[in-house]
């Protein structure tokens, strides 16, 4: 008998009796015990791994910054972050002149991560002030799934004298949050919506529910100063809506919540006076390429990301606190249709 064969009787046999065992015993058997599950998630990354994803995401903004090509980033940067820094990179080439893209630093004040067992999962990092900058930035990342790096989503650079409340260590981990997570003045999602109301509407019902920021003032600003140099021969405008990456989110120690939120927002300039010259500069103009007559509508798009500290529901404090922001101009598209109509 050869060896497989002798193998193969013997597994048989060794089978026959174990169910010869089996039939003639009542005993119930033993059950596996599984371990029993933490009631607190764990963070989702420690002290190492995290600094891993920050080294990595550095070494991908600096291969990708050299070569201004965005494709060297797709390792450890997503959308909007991806696209806001490809739009940076056509508007360096654009404005010529050795322009560089807004500075990023990965080096780090502040690191929480969320403690959860779902996806997607967050993390975010407050840094210290990049080199050519002047305050310091705040980084959202995200992993969307088990298989997927954890990838930076977005950053803001931190509006002058912003104060967070603090955000918990890595070693506890912090509440994940989700757009529509209660137990704040807001959920995560009607904060973003919100916002984008005050922008919209001097008057909106929710201008009482934020405290003024650079961001909101620098904007309509910009807009209202462009819409006197040319009421000559047009009028400029600027209109918000809420983006279409969604948010990132994060308790608080004090049970409040971090939001990173993306919006859009689209500046249009308009020749109302048939006959009149109008052109146009700054970012659009140098979007526009060589011809910058605006014949009958000019639009620029910009990615906004704009970062709050929303207190939690019950307290003394209810007014959500813009804490940053970030805006890049991703594309500029014309409607020469539009012109006026010769009178």
């Amino acid at each position: 008998m050869s060896r497989s064969t002798r193998r193969s009787a013997r597994l048989a046999a060794g089978g026959a009796v174990a169910l010869a065992l089996l039939a003639g015993c009542s005993t119930e058997l033993p059950q596996p015990e599984p371990e029993p599950t933490a009631e607190t998630a764990p963070p989702v990354l420690d002290a190492d791994r995290f600094d891993r994803v920050l080294e990595e995401t550095a070494a991908a903004f600096a291969a990708a910054d050299e070569a201004r090509d965005p494709e060297a980033l797709r390792p450890r940067v997503t959308a909007p972050a991806l696209d806001m820094r490809a739009a940076e990179y056509r508007l360096a080439e654009a404005v010529g002149d050795d322009a560089a893209p807004s500075p990023v630093t990965t080096a780090t004040q502040v690191e929480a991560v969320a403690a959860t067992y779902e996806f997607p999962r967050t993390g975010m990092v407050i840094t210290q002030v990049p080199e050519g900058a002047n305050l310091p930035l705040l980084l959202g990342f995200t992993q969307s799934e088990a298989r997927e790096q954890f990838k930076l989503w977005g950053w803001v650079e931190l509006f002058p004298g912003s104060t967070t409340p603090p955000l918990i260590h890595p070693d506890t981990g912090s509440a994940q949050l989700g757009a529509d997570s209660e137990g704040l003045v807001a959920t995560p999602a009607q904060v973003v919506e919100r916002y984008v109301d005050t922008l919209n509407n001097d008057d909106s019902e929710f201008a009482d529910q934020f405290a003024e920021d650079p961001y909101k003032e620098s904007s309509k600003k910009a807009t209202t100063d462009l819409d006197s140099r040319i009421e000559a021969a047009g009028e400029a405008s600027i209109a918000f809506e809420v983006g279409d990456d969604g948010l990132l989110a994060l308790a608080t120690a004090d049970g409040g919540a971090i939001v990173l939120g993306e919006l859009r927002s689209v500046q249009t300039i308009r020749k109302t006076v048939p006959g009149a010259s109008l052109t146009i500069g700054g970012e659009i103009g140098a979007l526009l390429g060589d011809d910058t007559e605006v014949r009958g509508t000019v639009s620029g798009t910009s990615d906004v990301l704009v970062a709050f500290y929303v207190p939690p529901e019950g307290g003394e404090d209810t007014v959500v606190r813009p804490l940053g922001a970030k805006t890049v101009m991703v594309e500029v598209a014309r409607n020469d249709d539009e012109a006026p109509a010769e009178g």
